[in-house]
């Protein structure tokens, strides 16, 4: 990693330090899956579940036969909220960066950083951890809110911890970070052609169209997340991964942007 890629990235770290939309934006993330929506289910849960009552979970909760009703029903729930710690990492990036590119043609700072020598590949690279790091951080962060609520409730109900597990390793450690370069280089190429922040972040916010998707099958018990899938999820992610960071550096042209979107 080049110097002029970290003080690209440290460039675009301060300019979110600055700015309250982008703050207060990513700070409601972690206040909303790691403590509101916990709370709520964690202290209305009913406290006499029969076997009836989560009979539809059996196919949805692994183990099932071992777990009494109220076990099976918390391990629902806390397995029905992991989409949304995929989804932290995939919208929080595209407030950075859609401000980090669209932000700055807009506000007339991008182009005096095009006409420096600081080469394309740094530029991006910069922008893309400045925007992934802070995601994926506080993504992480917020886990350790949620689980740490989620085992002080749940500790005379299960034996032991329930969380962190082999499924929700595998989902912030890899299946996360994967998803948060997906969401920056979606934001580099919508907006390296739009001049509008709100724009250039709407368009990019469709990644959470599959997001969301997977949280109403989970909910509705028509898909059960296993470590499989989320490999495999995380084996798309990368190819996609891949060939986005080839078509943003084709895309993002310096030469173009200083002659023509300046």
């Amino acid at each position: 990693m080049s110097f002029d890629c970290l003080t690209v990235m440290r460039k675009d770290l301060d300019e979110v330090v600055r700015n309250r939309y982008i703050l207060s934006s990513m700070a409601t993330f972690p206040l909303l899956f790691s403590v509101i929506i916990p709370m709520l289910y964690l202290l209305t849960l009913p406290a006499n579940l029969s076997k009836t009552d989560v009979a539809a979970l059996s196919n949805a909760v692994q183990g099932f036969a071992a777990l009494t009703p109220k076990q099976a029903m918390i391990s629902f729930l806390v397995q029905s909220n992991l989409p949304f710690y995929l989804l932290m990492p995939g919208i929080m990036p595209t407030l950075i960066a859609a401000y980090s590119i669209a932000g700055e043609k807009k506000s007339d700072t991008l182009e005096p950083m095009l006409a420096t020598p600081v080469g394309t590949v740094d530029i991006l690279l910069g922008k893309t951890l400045a925007a992934v790091i802070p995601a994926v951080l506080l993504t992480w962060a917020s886990f350790l809110v949620y689980a740490l609520l989620v085992n002080v409730f749940t500790a005379g109900t299960f034996a032991s911890p329930i969380l962190p597990n082999a499924l929700w390793a595998v989902a912030l450690l890899l299946t996360g970070p994967l998803l948060a370069v997906l969401s920056v280089y979606a934001s580099v190429l919508v907006s390296a052609r739009l001049a509008d922040v709100r724009a250039a972040q709407q368009v990019s916010a469709v990644i959470v169209v599959p997001i969301m998707g997977l949280f109403v099958l989970q909910l509705f018990g028509w898909l059960t997340l296993s470590v499989n899938m989320l490999l495999a999820a995380s084996a798309v992610l990368l190819v996609l991964d891949v060939v986005l960071i080839n078509l943003g550096s084709k895309v993002f042209q310096r030469e173009e942007i200083l002659t023509r979107w300046g």
